[in-house]
């Protein structure tokens, strides 16, 4: 598992160059780097339900925050659900809403000022509406956590999630964050299973509570690492650093050798991840041709 602090410690071992001009443009591009693989590779999913689902004869509804890319909408009527297709163009959603149409049946959806608009506009309320996007991509920035002082350690009993650290240990940014215990030759009381989990929720400074149970034995007394990953892959979090590596030494410390030898490991990593994650075939990009149209005038319209 790569975490923040495992980051920060490689990217003057890749680049050389520890200075804090060339540590900064590292980060930077690092980050850069796992933005583009988790949005390629659709790791930054989410779904949404729009409170109370549709409105009757109310066409535009929030987006959720932090949305980058709303993939698909669904309107489920009673126990059918209907796909929108995605209007390609402000005129193209003008013409279709020359009259006010009115049909709990959507045909199109338009993405417009942090809303999206359904065609026909719902008739009925209470249908659910479900958006389906991509959502932003949240820095990483916060250093690995470890024992705070020698008195600071953790308990947890095997197959449950509930872990307790003697000492205010934990704070709230570290819920969706992992923590590992690792191996000790201390005693068998300390001996974590070196495995990393996820955390579900900090309870508080000296409660947390992890998603899964802890599968190693029963740990009193522990010491812990608690570290900020992205969500890609563990297999493949290394990635970034290759890229970053291809980028320094092909354009700000040129070094043809070295910049080949990080593109190979780049190549090859991103290859055997577009294997195991590259089946996605939802496409991202509309035609530029305007589609068939359907006059407005000749659907149902319910009388009200």
């Amino acid at each position: 598992m790569k975490t923040w602090g495992g980051y920060q410690a490689d990217i003057p071992r890749i680049i050389n160059n520890s200075s804090a001009d060339n540590l900064l443009w590292g980060t930077e591009v690092l980050m850069d780097s796992l933005r583009y693989l988790i949005t390629k590779y659709y790791f930054n999913e989410r779904s949404y339900s729009v409170p109370g689902g549709s409105i009757a004869q109310t066409q535009f509804y929030n987006l959720p925050p932090q949305v980058k890319k709303l993939i698909n909408v669904t309107v489920q009527i009673g126990t059918l659900i209907y796909q929108p297709t995605e209007c390609p163009s402000r005129s193209t959603w003008d013409y279709l809403n020359t009259i006010p149409v009115y049909q709990d049946y959507p045909a199109r959806f338009f993405v417009w000022n942090g809303q999206v608009g359904l065609f026909p506009i719902p008739a009925s309320s209470g249908n659910a509406i479900t958006l389906n996007y991509k959502t932003r991509i949240v820095d990483l920035s916060q250093a690995d956590v470890t024992n705070v002082t020698a008195t600071t350690t953790v308990s947890v009993t095997t197959n449950t999630t509930t872990v307790t650290a003697a000492g205010n240990a934990f704070q709230s940014w570290m819920a969706g964050q992992w923590i590992r215990i690792p191996f000790s030759n201390t005693t068998t009381a300390t001996n974590g299973d070196n495995q990393w989990y996820q955390i579900a929720s900090v309870t508080s400074a000296t409660v947390l509570v992890l998603m899964n149970n802890y599968s190693g034995t029963t740990v009193t007394g522990g010491n812990f690492t608690i570290g900020q990953v992205s969500i890609l892959p563990e297999d493949y979090q290394d990635l970034p650093l290759y890229r970053m590596g291809v980028i320094y030494y092909t354009t700000r410390f040129p070094d043809p050798t070295k910049a080949q030898l990080y593109q190979k490991l780049w190549d090859a990593g991103e290859a055997a991840l577009d294997d195991e994650f590259g089946s996605k075939t939802s496409s991202i990009i509309l035609p530029d041709q305007e589609v068939n149209m359907i006059n407005p005038n000749l659907l149902v319209q319910k009388v009200t």
